[in-house]
């Protein structure tokens, strides 16, 4: 009996000391917590960005509380992360351009000419950035009363200040005419 308890003592402490990971995702561990802003998230989904037939990146959404609810993501006034696990090298002008036509989709014309100052500052700090290569990892930030922070291999590159803009360029993922409606049902954990 003594054995027996043993071993399942020893079998639950190795279980323990495994590293905690949500998921993987092409090969890739995504972890199930973060902090943004000295608040914990969570892993609230994750999922491929394919373009045409190429998989381009790992989008993995991170929230205060789980939800499937995109509005409800989108509306928060608490932080939220979208982070990139790019699975193949893109040069900064496509990425940047994939962001636009992202945004175009989701804001009027009016909100888009409005954010045209907050468009170049994002242009600037993808041009600085040259080019997202395979296992780069790009992570958008998004602090309510701060802005939408952007971190690329480890390192803030830019912040770019309103809760408007943040909220729009998350609806890349999430708005009326997401990037991706697989993505976006795998980001809010439907998949």
């Amino acid at each position: 009996m003594k054995k027996i308890v043993s071993a399942a003592v020893l079998g639950a402490s190795m279980l323990l000391a495994l590293p905690v990971s949500a998921l993987e995702v092409a090969g890739t561990q995504i972890v199930e917590k973060v902090v943004v802003a000295e608040s914990p998230l969570l892993l609230n989904g994750a999922g491929i960005r394919k373009k045409m037939v190429f998989d381009v990146y790992i989008a993995s959404l991170y929230v205060i509380a789980k939800t499937s609810d995109a509005a409800q993501v989108l509306n928060s006034t608490s932080p939220r992360r979208m982070q990139m696990n790019m699975l193949r090298t893109v040069d900064s002008k496509s990425l940047h351009e994939a962001l636009l036509e992202g945004l175009q989709q989701n804001v009027s014309a009016a909100q888009l000419k409005g954010f045209a100052g907050k468009l170049a500052e994002l242009e600037k700090i993808f041009a600085e950035m040259k080019s997202a290569n395979k296992g780069d990892v790009i992570v958008l930030d998004f602090i309510p009363n701060q802005g939408t922070k952007i971190s690329m291999r480890g390192q803030a590159v830019g912040v770019i200040e309103g809760d408007a803009f943040a909220t729009a360029l998350l609806s890349i993922w999430l708005g009326k005419a997401p990037v991706n409606e697989a993505l976006k049902a795998a980001l809010l954990g439907k998949v």
